[in-house]
């Protein structure tokens, strides 16, 4: 990434201008929704700080000492902090690592730069070692923190950091999504599907993508059906990938409330082209069982944080969602 997105342009003038002025805050948190762009902007923001002869709107030149030490990953005066691979928490060891990092003296009299992200998946003894870190901030270093769940955060951490968040901006998203993408494809319900989110939406547009989607649809109106057992549908389910399957079976069902509670006003969704098969499904379960079944999908998805079975983890969603149908079709009958 060379230059910020089109609808990140008011973040970066922002922070820049702070800079500028000498009012950049030791701790930035920055939030909005997957697919935003925030870890991309993170990295592009760290290189501004430390490239020694930044091109116009601060932008890295690329080219300088320090931009190539920083591209080929070897800058001494930057960290990026990460769950290790196989790992899905940032544990206190490496919260540690970054505590001594910050007393240390920039290598090249510049700015220190650390970068976490996602913020949201350090355990709880990494948040209070980072937490020393932040009520101490040591001159010229900057923590970049990055997240799409900042209630995930500790109050505590997130209040020592200034919020920087990336909103859904569709007129630049969907101007910069035409110029990704062929012409013939339907970007209005890309970033309907993505809420909104321009990197999500042009990932979903990729091969093979709304294949995926249908026939995980499919799979559901089976099981509604009784044609699928749950068990069945939930190895569909991690085949296809838990977290994608997570996503889609949550924004289905906040389609599904909004079709019942409309009144016969034409609700907005984020599934369009699907209104008719939701609305079908959303007929089997009442809105209350709808809520209570997107709360479990919202428990799963956190499960599969914390590194559980995901199929097992699958399976509890689904076999939550016949118990509902069933009682629904009790009560009918």
């Amino acid at each position: 990434m060379s230059s910020v997105y089109p609808w990140q342009q008011s973040q970066w003038q922002r922070l820049q201008a702070a800079r500028q002025q000498g009012r950049l805050p030791h701790a930035l948190l920055l939030t909005g929704a997957q697919g935003m762009g925030k870890a991309a902007f993170a990295r592009l923001f760290a290189q501004s700080l430390l490239c020694e002869t930044t091109l116009q709107d601060a932008i890295p030149c690329g080219v300088c000492r320090y931009c190539r030490l920083y591209e080929a990953g070897n800058h001494p005066d930057i960290i990026s902090m990460a769950p290790p691979e196989g790992k899905k928490v940032i544990a206190v060891d490496q919260v540690r690592a970054i505590a001594q990092f910050v007393t240390l003296t920039s290598q090249y009299a510049g700015y220190k730069v650390v970068i976490i992200e996602p913020a949201e998946v350090m355990n709880i003894n990494a948040s209070n070692s980072l937490l020393k870190t932040l009520e101490e901030p040591s001159a010229e270093t900057l923590l970049l923190l990055v997240t799409h769940q900042p209630a995930q955060l500790p109050a505590t951490i997130r209040s020592r950091c200034q919020e920087v968040r990336f909103g859904i901006e569709p007129d630049a998203g969907r101007a910069w999504l035409a110029q990704q993408l062929p012409t013939d494809a339907d970007i209005d319900l890309l970033l309907a599907l993505a809420g909104g989110a321009p990197l999500k939406a042009l990932e979903l547009s990729g091969d093979g993508m709304a294949q995926q989607r249908e026939r995980l649809l499919d799979g559901l109106e089976q099981f509604v059906r009784r044609q699928l057992d749950p068990i069945a549908l939930a190895a569909q389910c991690v085949k296809l990938g838990a977290e994608r399957s997570l996503d889609w079976l949550y924004s289905w069902s906040a389609d599904m409330i909004r079709l019942k509670s409309a009144a016969g006003r034409p609700p907005r969704q984020a599934n369009p082209d699907l209104h008719d098969r939701l609305l079908k499904l959303a007929d089997q379960v009442s809105l209350t069982q709808l809520f209570l079944l997107q709360d479990r999908v919202r428990q799963a998805q956190r499960a599969l944080e914390r590194n559980l079975n995901p199929s097992l983890v699958m399976e509890s969603v689904l076999i939550h969602w016949q118990h509902s149908v069933a009682h629904n079709k009790q009560k009918i009958a």
